[in-house]
């Protein structure tokens, strides 16, 4: 199946979508139900779904052994949560960029208008939501913007598992800025890119990222478009 094809299958009436309240196929909703109901959604204030969070929790306890994750917009820490329970599994880590509250100026000439900037978590209260979810010594969580990030980047330091789910106007951006830093047959997870439950702009890039060269394990998870890199 080709990329195309594959991405008008999920995002078509009779593609893998919400039946329901049920996805296609069963074991996104098996993974939801074991894997996507351990942290509180409302008091993180993310906008992740138990489907979702159980399929990221699945796909971070498939990276090697010692693995790296990178996560592009952290918010609350709910899916940074649900990354390190499954990351937890290969003694990994993640680096989760974010804003949080800083330099909230910037922050409002750059934002896609998703989420209210008057209640970002700060870095210190994710940082100990993440410590007293049993995460100590697993994560870095790195203040600042995607760009800069990948522009200080340690290019020894391999990526397992991108997930993007930061400003959602330049999702195809942060995936170019990570790719060169990307182990072979690592993942890429793009949030929000789904035409009826999506944001228009990251449907676009989503398009662009996954016909930029060849994938395998082409999965929809509700408004998540992931994949692997072919070796």
């Amino acid at each position: 199946m080709t990329v195309d094809s594959f991405l008008k299958k999920a995002w078509s009436e009779s593609g893998p979508k919400v039946i329901s309240g049920f996805s296609r196929p069963f074991y996104h909703n098996l993974s939801g139900l074991m894997y996507g109901r351990r942290y509180d959604k409302k008091a993180y204030g993310g906008m992740i779904r138990h489907t979702e969070a159980g399929m990221l929790t699945q796909w971070a306890s498939q990276v090697p052994e010692n693995g790296v994750i990178v996560e592009i917009g952290c918010y609350g820490g709910l899916s940074t949560s649900y990354l390190l329970s499954g990351l937890k599994k290969k003694n990994g880590k993640i680096y989760a960029i974010d804003p949080f509250n800083s330099d909230l100026d910037k922050q409002a000439e750059l934002t896609d208008d998703c989420v209210p900037l008057e209640k970002k978590p700060t870095k210190e209260l994710v940082a100990s939501r993440l410590e007293n979810n049993g995460f100590g010594g697993m994560f870095e969580l790195i203040e600042g913007y995607s760009q800069e990030a990948a522009t200080a980047w340690d290019p020894s330091i391999k990526i397992d598992f991108l997930w993007i789910d930061g400003n959602h106007e330049q999702a195809y951006q942060d995936f170019k800025d990570f790719e060169p830093y990307l182990a072979p047959g690592a993942r890429v997870a793009v949030h929000d890119a789904h035409p009826r439950y999506g944001y228009a702009a990251v449907v676009e890039d989503v398009k662009r990222i996954f016909n930029s060269r060849p994938w395998t394990d082409l999965e929809h998870v509700k408004s998540i478009i992931s994949g692997k890199l072919a070796n």
